[in-house]
């Protein structure tokens, strides 16, 4: 695919209009949202599972949602994001239950999911044998599972990530620049991973100094091309290893939040193009 053919999801967090960990997953309504997505450019939504309990909590239906998505020409779905599928407890069980009903209702085929990321010290043989259950009940309703390398959790690196994936069919990675760029995970290690194993591919940038620790810096993201991150050479290494699928932006802090939506959706939209278009331009 030539990189100019890309096409671009807007993640949940960039268009949310709130900075995560608050009461609600959005100060806009969904329909709004949807619609903005669509008028910047975007042909993709990836939709937190916690946004689909508070639509059906606010009346809508399934189909209802469904609809909004097809209207608007959203067709690279997917669901976000499961930190916790690695427990036994019902308030787990009950997240995991929520993100596959999500899934279902938006007809996504993708769930996103994070290693640990409180320092539970669980240990690599719990993981993958969770893990592998997880992606067990995911395909009995037809969902592939990607597993996001996070760069305070416990999987923090391709070796780990590999590890855990290996020989699972519906299961593969999220791969988030800032993460890499955080992490010190250099672009080269991307040629490691098999292409049809990357299974969302996630954009923004970053300032040179954190604000605080990793897991709080991760609130503070840039839109792409404000920050340091070496974004050219990240869409040139996933060109090369052969990624094909689109590109999601996501975008989390506070002024972004701030913005009105069709700002917020334009701006990402555009300050994304503009590195892709960069890259084929020094390629």
């Amino acid at each position: 695919m030539h990189r100019l053919e890309r096409e671009l999801v807007c993640s949940s967090h960039t268009v949310s209009g709130v900075t995560p960990g608050g009461p609600v997953t959005s100060r806009h309504g969904f329909d709004a949202r949807v619609a903005a997505c669509a008028a910047a450019g975007y042909s993709g939504m990836c939709l937190h599972f916690r946004d689909y309990a508070e639509q059906r909590a606010a009346g809508y239906g399934d189909e209802q949602l469904r609809e909004v998505l097809a209207r608007h020409g959203m067709v690279h779905l997917s669901v976000e994001f499961l930190s916790d599928w690695f427990l036994s407890d019902p308030d787990a069980r009950r997240n995991e239950a929520m993100a596959f009903d999500a899934a279902r209702a938006y007809r996504a085929g993708l769930l996103h999911v994070g290693p640990d990321l409180a320092g539970r010290g669980v240990s690599h043989e719990q993981m993958r044998t969770s893990f592998l259950a997880l992606c067990e009940r995911a395909a009995r309703r037809g969902i592939a599972i990607a597993l996001e390398i996070v760069a305070w959790g416990n999987v923090r690196d391709v070796d780990t990530a590999l590890a855990l994936i290996d020989g699972i069919p519906n299961a593969g990675l999220v791969i988030d620049i800032w993460h890499f760029a955080r992490g010190g995970i250099p672009f080269s290690e991307l040629a490691r991973i098999p292409a049809d194993r990357i299974l969302s591919v996630q954009l923004n940038d970053g300032a040179r100094e954190l604000v605080g620790l990793v897991s709080e810096d991760t609130l503070h993201r840039k839109l792409c091309g404000e920050g340091v991150f070496d974004l050219i050479g990240f869409v040139s290494a996933l060109d090369a290893a052969g990624v094909k699928v689109p590109l999601s932006v996501e975008v989390i802090g506070p002024e972004l939040a701030s913005r009105d939506l069709a700002d917020a959706a334009f701006t990402s939209f555009a300050t994304t193009w503009q590195v892709i278009r960069d890259a084929v331009m020094t390629a």
